[in-house]
Order: C-alpha cells, then structure tokens, then sequence
C-alpha cells in the first residue's frame, strides 16, 4: 500500500491505443542493455502508469491514478469483458537473463469487505500469465491478439456471497461448509486457478483463512461471522512469478504483512522452450466466469432437492393458489444463483514490479526503503522475533523487535553468492542505520559467507556489525556471542587503529561500510555524515587467516535480543521494546575514498 502523500487533479489514464511499438523500456535509452527492473511501476506518478496499459477500453467506465495516490483505481463498464493490466509490449526471453521476478499486488475493496450490500457480492481478481513458445518473428503487432503456441493461466482471489454479521442470503450452498471452513456466513473466499498453461494445477488452491464468531448449534439461527482474516481474506494480497528457466515457471501467492509465499512449479519443457512472455499483469474477472462456470467447478449455486420436490408437487396438486406458490419457490431458487460481479465496486493495483534473481549489475542487488508499503518478500525475507514495515517512518524500514528471548534476520531473496570472478573487486556494501538508545543492550550485524578460492565454504563465522554495552557504549564487533561481551570471530577480525569515536558511533543515522578491496583484502569503515570521509580499519589480510576469497554470500542482517532457555538481558516489550530503522542498503562498483 502506497501513500505519496500528495493529490494531483483527477486524469483519465485509459490506453486509447494497444499496438505493440518496438520502444525501448521505460528509462531505457537506445544501445542500452535492457534492464528488467524498468519494466516495474509503484504507480505513485498519477500522469502516468507506463510501460502499463489496461484493456478493453470499453469496459473500463473509468481508471485512476489520483483518487487513492499509490493505487490504479478501476471502475468497470459492465460490459462483461475481463479488464487486463498489460505492458505496452511483450517481454521477449532473448533480452532478459533469466532468473528474473514479477510481483504484483493488489488491495481487496473494503466496502466489498465489509458486505456493504443486500446483493451478493461475487468477484475475482489476480494474476494473468501468457506466455509463448513461438518464433519472435512470428509474433502480431496488435497486443490483443495472441502469438501462436501462446498458452496461459491465471490466478484468482474469488469472494462469493456476502458479509454474515447482519444476515443476508449471500449463496446459502456455501454457508457452515468444508469450503468455507464452517463459517456460518454464507460466503466463501478462495485462491484459485485456471487455463491451460497448467491445467494439472486448475481448481482451489485450498489455502485457509480465519473466522472471527460464534459457532453454530443445532437450532440456533445465527447471521454469520464477524470478520475473516488471512490467506484469501486478507485485504492487501499479492502474487509472484518467478521465470526460473525456459522451461520452469514458479508461482506464488501471499497476504498481508505476513512474509513468504505458497509456491507451486510448473514444468512448461511438454510445450516447448519458452520464448517471450506475452501477457503478465493484473486481471478482472468480468465475463460469465463466475456465474455460469465457477459454480459448477464448486459444485454450488444449486438448489436442494428438496425445493424440486416441492414445486413438483404443487404442479401435481394443482391446487387454486398454485401460481403464487411456484412463484414463491421461483423466488427461493434464485437465492441459491450465483450472480455475475457487482459492477458498484471498485477495483485497486498497488503494484506491478520485476527483478532479477542473482543480478548481472552488482547495483541491482541494492534497496532503498523509501516506498512505504508491506515488504514481504521483495527483496528480503523477513524473520524471527520482530515486525517490520515501512508505514510508521516513511523512508525506512521499522524493525520493532518483540524482546523476548529469540532474534530477527533479515535474508536476501533469490540472491546467491557472488562469484569474485564475475563481480571483480573492488566493490562495497552500505547500511544505513538508526540504533535504539543504550539503556539496554542491542546489536546488529552481517552474515556474509565467505567461501575460499578452492570453493571450501567457511560458514557464517565473520559478523561484522555494532554492538551496545550499557556503560560501556558502542563498538564495532566481528562476532556477536554475548551481550557483555564486545564479540571476536573465529574466522577473521578485522581491526581499527583507534577505536570507531562514540562520536560516529552514536549519530543518527549511523553509515557503515563493507569493502572486498580485491581477493583477500578487506576493510570496514564508518561515518555519521554522507559528507564526511570513511574512518577506515586496518586492511586485513584474508591470506592469514584461510587463503584467496573465492566468493561471498550476499549477507543477511540479524540483532539477537536474548538466548532460548537463558535469562533474558533486560530487553522487552512496551516501555522498553527496540527500534532499528534502515535506510538503504547499497551495492556498488569501486571503493570509497576515506581517512
């Protein structure tokens, strides 16, 4: 969820025109090598959604990027045609290394929630995916038509029904059933798939939620639940394509703050090599999906049997007031229907963006936490005994820790290690980042792996990061072992002329910095101000310690607040919870100047 935090005069963003032009990528210069991270859009410009067009144009009553800044807010037509989110040409495989990542997100309306009507309230939104094992060349101009040997799906989340709390019919069939998981509401909320890219995958996914109310007993009439939360109910949800390989697609879905994801694989190789992606992007389900075909996947929408005996045997009785009465049975059929979608409710992309797994540019591998919205897993998979998120200080990532015994990590997704030979010295790693105060004690450190040049892995046993000692202040640490300890590594420990000043330590935001000087020299240094030279370690020598740096494991953050079965260190909850926030992490070529 995205809040730019400022308002531009409504416009109209709908694509007059959908033929495909041979454009370079968005901030893509002619001769330049194609970067698949610009085909991303946050869409928090409200004068733009490109290199994102939606389609058809007919059945798009309206699309905006200015009513709620940070979304593309879609309203339909009602002309009962799918609305696609599309990139305004297809992604040809030839000009991307593969791996790469496509993310998508997407809000759930809360109106639509919330039950805010006496009709049913049936949709379907998600993830469309088409991709096609045909010659380049053989591809059409026109981004409606599709390339021959061109095979697709598409991943759902479905509401059907409506909202229990303040009884209505909503789709009874559904009501205290396995499919809804016994909520008494009569509605249910489903992650599920379709086409023919995967057919051995098509139906429910059968990924759970929680209902929130009474249970029911055997003669109690009861409206329904009070709220649903998790999984498919969740209000933000998001999907993920990973195009592992020319043969292997995997997919994900996930919800909410929480972070990772249900993945499925899909081995594509019966088809062919896969040689473009032709559609990728968000969808509405807006033709007869829903009412005439999904039901009967369901194995709902029916009436009992019970209302067919009934009407047969008003026309046997043949009794005067036998039309009011099969009218009335009419009347009750109905509610069993499942109804098209509600055109009254609005639909929300948050965000459609990609990036490589194990990038070529070293800079790629860099974040900057200046969106906010929920990070999941991004770019970095978030773990242990903390929350984070990047709505409470905008421009950072807030890692509030719990405080009992435990830690938090925070681990690089899709990212191995970087070859040495691939990614040739020198180059660095930056973190930006605010500590707690030092009342209590905290740490916060690296995992960088080092692998030796005969590929030996060494482990995790260098942490260079900062540590807090009540009365003793700040230092910098190679290893973190003991909160009264300023740790050492059993591997390597990289040593100051003089100790890193309280006065650099201390400052908010604190810069630190990691150096791979060449194969087996390295050093770390630290400032308080972006303006001020690096205070520098002594360069140490790897050859000492276990010979040439082969290659480094692009390294998780982590801070411990305490060991499993130990007494604790003085750090808990409210009043004395901690905060760490960070303002980027960068990857980059050369080596900073400093002391």
């Amino acid at each position: 969820m995205r809040n730019p935090g400022r308002l531009i005069s409504s416009i109209l963003l709908v694509a007059s025109c959908l033929v495909c032009i041979h454009l370079p990528a968005v901030g893509q210069t002619e001769g330049e090598k194609p970067d698949i991270a610009r085909l991303s859009q946050e869409f928090i410009d409200p004068n733009s959604t490109a290199p994102w067009i939606f389609t058809p144009q007919d059945n798009i009553k309206q699309i905006d990027t200015t009513e709620h800044p940070g979304y593309v807010t879609i309203w339909e037509a009602g002309k009962g045609k799918d609305i696609k989110g599309l990139l305004d040409k297809p992604i040809n495989l030839d000009d991307y290394p593969l791996p790469w990542e496509f993310h998508l997100g997407l809000l759930q309306n809360a109106q639509a929630l919330k039950g805010l009507s006496e009709k049913q309230i049936n949709y379907a939104f998600g993830l469309n995916l088409a991709v096609t094992f045909s010659d380049p060349s053989t591809w059409p101009t026109d981004r409606n038509e599709l390339p021959p040997d061109t095979h697709s799906l598409q991943i759902f989340v479905v509401h059907l029904g409506s909202y229990g709390e303040v009884y209505r019919p909503g789709i009874p069939g559904v009501r205290d059933s396995a499919l809804n998981y016994h909520d008494p509401a009569p509605e249910v909320y489903l992650v599920y798939q379709r086409g023919d890219l995967a057919p051995e995958g098509n139906g429910n996914w059968n990924i759970p939620y929680i209902w929130v109310g009474p249970e029911v007993h055997p003669g109690q009439i009861i409206s329904g639940s009070f709220s649903k939360e998790g999984g498919p109910a969740d209000f933000p949800v998001r999907f993920r394509v990973r195009m592992a390989s020319r043969h292997e697609i995997e997919l994900g879905f996930g919800y909410g703050l929480h972070p990772a994801w249900r993945m499925r694989s899909i081995d594509t190789s019966k088809f062919g090599r896969m040689t473009g992606v032709w559609e990728i992007g968000p969808i509405i389900s807006l033709d007869r999906w829903i009412p005439d075909v999904l039901p009967k996947e369901l194995g709902i929408g029916y009436p009992p049997y019970w209302l067919d005996s009934l009407e047969g045997r008003y026309k046997w009785l043949k009794q005067p007031d036998e039309q009011e009465a099969l009218a009335a049975v009419d009347r009750m059929k109905s509610f069993f229907k499942v109804d098209p979608p509600d055109p009254t409710f609005e639909y929300y992309v948050d965000y459609a963006v990609f990036y490589e797994d194990n990038p070529q540019n070293l800079e790629d591998l860099s974040t900057d936490f200046n969106i906010p919205g929920f990070i999941a897993d991004r770019k970095w998979y978030q773990e242990g005994n903390a929350i984070t998120e990047t709505f409470s200080h905008p421009g950072h990532l807030t890692v509030t820790e719990y405080g009992n015994n435990g830690g938090w990590a925070m681990c690089p997704v899709g990212t191995g290690q970087l070859d040495l030979s691939g990614f040739q010295p020198p180059w660095e790693i930056e973190i930006a980042f605010t500590a707690p105060d030092d009342s209590q004690p905290w740490n916060i450190w690296l995992t960088p792996t080092l692998s030796d040049e005969h590929g030996k892995v060494l482990g995790q046993g260098w942490n260079p990061g900062v540590q807090n000692i009540p009365g003793k202040g700040r230092s910098f640490i190679n290893s973190f072992q003991d909160p009264t300890v300023f740790g050492r590594s059993n591997t390597l420990n990289i040593e100051f002329e003089k100790p890193v000043p309280q006065s650099i330590l201390t400052h908010k935001p604190l810069y630190m910095l990691i150096q791979i000087l060449d194969d087996s020299h390295l050093r770390v240094g630290f400032r308080a101000d972006k303006k001020d030279p690096w205070y520098y370690s002594k360069t140490l020598d790897t050859t000492t310690a276990f010979g040439k740096i082969g290659k480094l494991q692009t390294p998780c953050f982590a801070s411990f607040q305490g060991m499993p079965g130990k007494l604790g260190w003085g750090v808990g909850n409210y009043p004395s919870y901690q905060q760490f926030l960070i303002d980027y992490i960068h990857f980059r070529s050369g080596a900073s100047a400093g002391h």
